[in-house]
């Protein structure tokens, strides 16, 4: 990523050719619909795509990716369960609509709760920034606009915010 942020197109490809059967494997394993996973994964390569200027060289990289993984999952099953709510069934017993999760629950719920007593750590104009941007799915000009702010000065609060959130995660570990 360091290398195609400095424009170098081959590296580029590379990576993607590289991180496509990871992230296949890593929906594969949460979703038993292979047409739905194939969804997710592309949805996860172009958001990966839009966002990577706003990848820090400094920090791991697969971090950053699955972090972008489990966002575009979780907007999935927020989707589907979209549908229920509007009265369109959906049958969950069937197995293509199943998850087939390893993760620990209790782990899960932890990260979460991890993650507010992080946030709320941030002003509430970061925390709106952060949580729009990268929990609800919007681009720096989707929240700027709902906001009523310059796209510009959306990507300074969201770069600041990570900031933030990154040095207190630090000061947590230690």
């Amino acid at each position: 990523m360091r290398l195609a942020q400095q424009g170098d197109s081959k590296a580029y490809a590379r990576l993607f050719q590289k991180i496509t059967p990871i992230l296949r494997a890593f929906v594969g394993k949460k979703l038993n619909n292979p047409q739905d996973a194939e969804d997710v994964v592309q949805e996860i390569l172009i958001s990966i795509h839009s966002a990577s200027h706003t990848y820090d060289t400094d920090r791991p990289f697969k971090a950053w990716m699955f972090t972008i993984a489990r966002y575009r999952l979780t907007d999935h099953l927020r989707a589907l369960y979209a549908k229920i709510e509007k009265g369109r069934d959906v049958n969950f017993e069937d197995e293509a609509y199943q998850l087939s999760s390893s993760e620990n629950v209790t782990e899960a719920y932890e990260n979460r709760e991890y993650l507010g007593k992080i946030m709320s750590s941030l002003p509430r104009k970061q925390q709106k920034i952060v949580t729009m941007m990268k929990i609800e799915g919007y681009s720096a000009k989707e929240t700027a606009q709902k906001l009523n702010m310059s796209e510009s000065a959306v990507k300074v609060s969201a770069h600041r915010a990570y900031k933030a959130l990154a040095l207190k995660a630090v000061e947590e570990d230690e």
